[in-house]
């Protein structure tokens, strides 16, 4: 071979091993290059966005199962809707007559009224009954101190279509328990996932307890706040919970 040929041949040798390959440095620039995959490299990349998407697929199917849980939670709050006569739940109910049995607040009477004969000024004063309290009488503190006592322990400690009001408990004032009337003394009474709350007199001064009643789907209101003015009282003409006009002592 001549010289000339031989040197033709080696640039030729040459610049084939300085062209780049396919799958080389290129494809590095972009692993979706190749549809084979170009190199370990991208194809690692590739496995490894793969997985990372699976990965998120699995947390999206993990939060889409969260949500079922807040489907759950849903049906029970439509269960608890549907129960109290397709409203929410009372702020006032009793699941049941425990408070009655617990001890009483210390009665509030801090002095007699000037010019008055107060029944009594302390709670020591107060021996003719259970758990006696010197009480203001009334509910306001225009009125002087008088004894109150418990009348009641357990609903069964009142006739039938009567409910064992419980110290402390809405409209009772100062009051001890006293047997009231009503047709629920307990929310069970008022069948699966019913409430028993109480109502108020149309005018709230002391003890103020009208009555406990079922709540249903007749209601008009299931709390006080449900009226623009007055209360939301159970209304014995009417058979269902309607707002009132009430009033309250100072």
């Amino acid at each position: 071979m001549r010289l000339t040929e031989r040197l033709v041949l080696a640039a030729m040798v040459a610049a084939a091993i300085a062209a780049p390959a396919c799958g080389g440095s290129t494809n590095n620039a972009s692993p979706d290059a190749g549809p084979d995959g170009a190199n370990a490299s991208d194809g690692t990349v590739g496995d490894s966005s793969g997985s990372s998407s699976g990965g998120s697929g699995s947390s999206s199917g993990a939060s889409s199962s969260s949500s079922g849980s807040g489907s759950s939670s849903g049906s029970s709050s439509g269960a608890s809707s549907s129960s109290s006569g397709g409203g929410r739940v009372p702020v006032n109910h009793r699941p049941s007559d425990a408070q009655c049995q617990t001890m009483p607040a210390a009665g509030d009477c801090t002095g007699s009224i000037p010019d008055s004969s107060p029944a009594c000024v302390t709670d020591s004063q107060c021996t003719s009954g259970k758990n006696g309290r010197c009480v203001v009488g009334g509910g306001g503190p225009a009125h002087d101190c008088s004894c109150t006592y418990d009348a009641c322990t357990h609903d069964a400690d009142c006739g039938a279509g009567e409910t064992c009001a419980c110290h402390g408990s809405p409209y009772t004032g100062d009051s001890g328990n006293r047997c009231v009337s009503g047709d629920c003394r307990v929310d069970s009474d008022c069948g699966a996932g019913g409430y028993c709350s109480p109502s108020s007199t149309l005018g709230v001064c002391g003890f103020s307890v009208a009555g406990y009643y079922c709540h249903t789907a007749a209601d008009t209101c299931i709390d006080n706040t449900d009226c623009s003015s007055g209360g939301c009282v159970y209304s014995t003409s009417a058979g269902h919970w309607a707002c009132a006009s009430v009033t309250v002592c100072l």
